[in-house]
Protein backbone atom coordinates (compact mmCIF):
# COMPACT_ATOMS: atom_id res chain seq x y z
CA UNK A 1 0.00 0.00 0.00
CA UNK A 2 1.34 3.44 -0.78
CA UNK A 3 1.88 5.88 1.93
CA UNK A 4 0.05 8.71 1.37
CA UNK A 5 2.73 11.14 3.18
CA UNK A 6 5.28 10.09 0.98
CA UNK A 7 2.76 10.45 -2.24
CA UNK A 8 3.29 13.68 -4.32
CA UNK A 9 1.06 14.16 -7.28
CA UNK A 10 2.67 17.14 -8.73
CA UNK A 11 6.41 15.10 -8.44
CA UNK A 12 4.99 12.60 -10.60
CA UNK A 13 3.59 14.66 -13.13
CA UNK A 14 6.60 16.21 -13.55
CA UNK A 15 8.42 13.20 -14.10
CA UNK A 16 5.63 12.21 -16.55
CA UNK A 17 5.98 15.57 -18.47
CA UNK A 18 9.89 15.38 -18.37
CA UNK A 19 9.70 11.91 -19.99
CA UNK A 20 7.27 13.19 -22.91
CA UNK A 21 9.49 13.21 -26.20
CA UNK A 22 8.51 16.59 -27.75
CA UNK A 23 11.01 16.66 -30.37
CA UNK A 24 12.65 13.41 -32.16
CA UNK A 25 15.65 11.49 -30.15
CA UNK A 26 17.56 11.65 -33.77
CA UNK A 27 17.99 14.57 -35.44
CA UNK A 28 19.50 13.66 -39.01
CA UNK A 29 18.55 15.40 -42.37
CA UNK A 30 19.93 14.00 -45.80
CA UNK A 31 21.94 17.17 -47.56
CA UNK A 32 21.10 17.55 -51.34
CA UNK A 33 24.24 17.79 -53.08
CA UNK A 34 22.63 19.90 -55.65
CA UNK A 35 20.18 22.38 -56.50
CA UNK A 36 16.53 22.73 -58.04
CA UNK A 37 15.24 25.16 -60.32
CA UNK A 38 11.45 24.80 -61.23
CA UNK A 39 11.01 21.07 -61.84
CA UNK A 40 14.73 20.65 -62.42
CA UNK A 41 16.97 18.92 -60.34
CA UNK A 42 20.60 19.89 -60.63
CA UNK A 43 22.83 17.29 -59.00
CA UNK A 44 25.83 14.58 -58.88
CA UNK A 45 23.71 12.63 -60.97
CA UNK A 46 23.12 14.34 -64.10
CA UNK A 47 25.90 17.31 -63.76
CA UNK A 48 29.88 17.02 -63.39
CA UNK A 49 29.70 20.65 -61.59
CA UNK A 50 26.49 21.78 -60.44
CA UNK A 51 27.93 24.47 -58.45
CA UNK A 52 29.27 25.60 -61.53
CA UNK A 53 25.54 25.43 -63.27
CA UNK A 54 23.99 27.25 -60.42
CA UNK A 55 26.87 30.39 -60.29
CA UNK A 56 26.10 30.13 -64.01
CA UNK A 57 22.38 30.16 -63.59
CA UNK A 58 22.40 33.41 -61.23
CA UNK A 59 24.20 35.43 -63.61
CA UNK A 60 22.64 33.95 -66.50
CA UNK A 61 19.05 32.27 -66.15
CA UNK A 62 18.64 29.46 -68.37
CA UNK A 63 15.86 32.10 -70.08
CA UNK A 64 18.59 34.24 -71.21
CA UNK A 65 21.07 31.21 -72.66
CA UNK A 66 17.92 30.20 -74.45
CA UNK A 67 17.22 33.62 -75.94
CA UNK A 68 20.54 34.34 -77.04
CA UNK A 69 20.93 30.84 -78.44
CA UNK A 70 17.71 31.38 -80.66
CA UNK A 71 18.81 34.95 -81.80
CA UNK A 72 21.80 33.61 -82.97
CA UNK A 73 20.22 30.03 -84.64
CA UNK A 74 17.62 32.20 -86.13
CA UNK A 75 20.47 34.93 -87.58
CA UNK A 76 22.09 31.99 -89.07
CA UNK A 77 18.91 30.37 -90.57
CA UNK A 78 17.86 32.79 -92.10
CA UNK A 79 21.22 33.50 -94.14
CA UNK A 80 20.36 29.54 -95.66
CA UNK A 81 18.63 30.15 -98.84
CA UNK A 82 16.70 26.98 -98.27
CA UNK A 83 15.64 27.45 -94.53
CA UNK A 84 12.55 27.39 -94.89
CA UNK A 85 12.54 24.13 -97.03
CA UNK A 86 14.66 22.40 -93.98
CA UNK A 87 12.69 21.55 -91.02
CA UNK A 88 15.12 22.00 -87.77
CA UNK A 89 15.82 25.73 -89.49
CA UNK A 90 12.41 26.26 -89.79
CA UNK A 91 11.25 24.90 -86.24
CA UNK A 92 14.19 26.83 -84.54
CA UNK A 93 12.41 30.17 -87.16
CA UNK A 94 9.05 29.47 -85.65
CA UNK A 95 10.08 28.79 -82.26
CA UNK A 96 11.89 32.38 -81.93
CA UNK A 97 8.59 33.88 -83.50
CA UNK A 98 6.33 32.40 -80.95
CA UNK A 99 8.73 33.30 -78.30
CA UNK A 100 9.05 36.87 -79.32
CA UNK A 101 5.16 37.15 -79.32
CA UNK A 102 5.47 35.97 -75.76
CA UNK A 103 7.73 38.44 -74.68
CA UNK A 104 5.29 41.12 -77.21
CA UNK A 105 2.41 39.94 -75.04
CA UNK A 106 3.92 39.91 -71.76
CA UNK A 107 5.75 43.78 -72.14
CA UNK A 108 1.98 45.22 -73.12
CA UNK A 109 0.83 43.12 -70.02
CA UNK A 110 3.43 45.05 -68.11
CA UNK A 111 2.82 48.13 -69.59
CA UNK A 112 -1.58 47.74 -68.47
CA UNK A 113 -0.14 47.18 -65.16
CA UNK A 114 1.88 50.09 -65.00
CA UNK A 115 -1.15 51.90 -66.11
CA UNK A 116 -3.25 50.51 -63.36
CA UNK A 117 -0.63 51.60 -60.31
CA UNK A 118 -0.30 54.85 -62.46
CA UNK A 119 -4.44 55.23 -61.82
CA UNK A 120 -4.07 53.94 -58.31
CA UNK A 121 -1.57 56.39 -57.74
CA UNK A 122 -3.33 59.02 -58.74
CA UNK A 123 -6.67 58.55 -56.76
CA UNK A 124 -5.03 56.98 -53.03
CA UNK A 125 -1.38 58.38 -53.05
CA UNK A 126 0.31 61.29 -51.95
CA UNK A 127 -0.23 63.91 -55.26
CA UNK A 128 3.87 64.54 -55.17
CA UNK A 129 4.64 60.99 -55.54
CA UNK A 130 2.20 60.66 -58.51
CA UNK A 131 3.45 63.88 -60.52
CA UNK A 132 7.14 62.52 -59.47
CA UNK A 133 6.10 59.14 -61.19
CA UNK A 134 4.73 60.52 -64.22
CA UNK A 135 7.56 63.28 -64.72
CA UNK A 136 10.48 60.27 -64.53
CA UNK A 137 8.48 58.15 -67.31
CA UNK A 138 8.40 61.54 -69.53
CA UNK A 139 11.96 61.87 -69.25
CA UNK A 140 12.09 58.45 -69.90
CA UNK A 141 9.79 58.32 -73.10
CA UNK A 142 11.44 61.65 -73.91
CA UNK A 143 14.93 59.52 -74.12
CA UNK A 144 13.85 56.56 -76.06
CA UNK A 145 14.89 57.01 -80.05
CA UNK A 146 11.83 57.27 -82.24
CA UNK A 147 10.62 54.09 -84.21
CA UNK A 148 10.36 55.88 -87.52
CA UNK A 149 6.52 55.04 -88.29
Amino acid sequence: MTDNASFDPFSSLVHNWTTMALAPQKLWQSINGGWSFGNIIVNENNSSAPQTEQAIVAQESYGRQIGKLLDAVDTLARRQPDWSDTEPLKAAIDLKIRVDGVKLAMAQRRIDQLRGDLELLRAAGPADQYDASVAALRKLLAELPETGD
